[in-house]
């Protein structure tokens, strides 16, 4: 990318930790002190053959938003050019999304949106999912090129839930050895484990059917729609 008054380049101010970490940092600011700082007005922004991945990435952060790619578009590396005065970072992530037919899903049970293709069928992680979380709002949680069942189990293991995979994500299959495959990495902000684990879940068709008569639950397959098939083995990365 070109130089411009924000700095929406390949990732280098943003720091991600290179293993599954829960950082516990000073207290977050206040909703209005972050809402003043993402919806700022920004001068000028230029992008220059940046990766869609990498401008989805920094326009993500900068307007503060938590999001995760659907595995099915991941691997693809379009990139983006372009030029946008006087806008908000959150605007022109809209606008480049819709131009790559891309559609962005906002879960307000977990607070993480997903980014998926237009024809897909996304409905947002129902709040049964989340349970009633009283676990404490954690300022930053960052994974890089963690394996899907790891990230499962770390999450999980903050939100003091004992998890299983079921047995079919370990049969010899395609499909299950597509998912084992996965890598994931994200960077979320201000959120609990519970809800970091339902997002999780959700974007690789993947659910939590839980004990009620205690702390246990098991990671099972989501059941397919033909709408929304089950994701290839590419990588879910941000």
């Amino acid at each position: 990318m070109k130089k411009s008054r924000t700095n929406l380049g390949r990732p280098g101010a943003l720091v991600i930790a290179t293993f599954l970490s829960l950082i516990l940092t000073a207290p977050s600011p206040t909703s209005a002190q972050q809402a003043a700082t993402t919806n700022q007005v920004i001068p000028l922004i230029v992008m220059d053959d940046v990766p869609l991945d990498d401008a989805i990435r920094n326009l993500a952060s900068v307007a503060g938003i938590n999001y995760i790619l659907d595995p099915r578009i991941s691997g693809s590396r379009p990139t983006v050019n372009g030029r946008w005065e006087n806008t908000t970072a959150e605007q022109v992530l809209g606008k480049m999304l819709q131009e790559h037919k891309l559609t962005m899903v906002v879960n307000p049970a977990t607070s993480v949106a997903r980014i998926a293709s237009n024809n897909q069928i996304i409905k947002p992680v129902p709040v049964i999912q989340v349970g009633n979380d009283t676990n404490t709002v954690i300022p930053v949680i960052a994974l890089d090129e963690v394996p899907l069942d790891m990230a499962i189990k770390k999450l999980a293991a903050q939100a003091n839930l004992n998890v299983s995979l079921d047995p079919k994500l370990s049969e010899p299959s395609p499909e299950a050895s597509a998912r084992v495959s996965l890598t994931v990495s994200f960077r979320w902000e201000n959120l609990t484990a519970r809800q970091a684990l339902a997002a999780l879940l959700d974007n690789y068709d993947l659910t939590m059917v839980e004990d009620p008569t205690r702390a246990n639950a098991q990671i099972t397959i989501k059941k397919q729609s033909a709408e929304n098939p089950a994701p290839p083995g590419s990588r879910g990365k941000d």
